[in-house]
Parts: C-alpha cells; sequence; structure tokens
C-alpha cells in the first residue's frame, strides 16, 4: 500500500508575459509567467512543498521555459505595475506587419 509519494505540481499563474509562438504546439499566444511548486504527498494529499522552478509557459500544451528567481521577480513587477500589458496589446497589434507599416500606423495614431 502507497501511502507517500511525490511530484504533485501546483502552478501559479501570475499573469501575462507576451505574445509569442510556441515551438512545440505552433499556435501563437500570450504565454503566462508561472510559478510551480512540486510537493510531498501524504495519502494523495500535498503536505510539504519541496521545490520550485520560475516559468514562462504556453496556454495551449502547457510546454515552457525556465528562468532564474531574479529574473522572475523582474518580471512579475513589471506585470503588476501593468507595464506587459501595454507590451503585449503593442504586439499583437503590430502582428505580421513591416516596419515601415507600423512606422506608418503610428504616425497615423
Amino acid at each position: 500500500m502507497i501511502i507517500w509519494g511525490w511530484r504533485k505540481q501546483t502552478r501559479k499563474k501570475i499573469g501575462n508575459f507576451a505574445h509569442r509562438a510556441c515551438s512545440y504546439c505552433n499556435t501563437a499566444s500570450i504565454w503566462q509567467l508561472c510559478l510551480v511548486r512540486t510537493w510531498f504527498t501524504l495519502f494523495f494529499i500535498p503536505i510539504i512543498p519541496y521545490a520550485k522552478s520560475y516559468q514562462i509557459s504556453c496556454p495551449n500544451c502547457k510546454s515552457y521555459i525556465a528562468i532564474s528567481k531574479e529574473d522572475f521577480m523582474k518580471l512579475k513587477e513589471e506585470i503588476q505595475s501593468g507595464k506587459r500589458e501595454t507590451e503585449i496589446i503593442e504586439a499583437m497589434k503590430y502582428e505580421g506587419k513591416t516596419e515601415t507599416q507600423i512606422n506608418y500606423l503610428k504616425a497615423m495614431e
């Protein structure tokens, strides 16, 4: 009878990171900044977190890019201040356009 285990993971989504294409599922979507904790379990109940990882993950296929804690904290501050939202909107607005087209559209605004 198994009464203990590990590798139960919880994923906390901090916010939207950037609009980019995933190399695994080949879709363009808004990637998310996540904090992933791995837990020790007792009778399938998570008891003690024993590992943390900081990731930028694809919302479609859950593939991820691991980042350092320092980068995670910096990105978290940017997301909470709202700076990242404007960058995401700008990236989506001008996606697929050349630099000349982007400059023209910005001049028209």
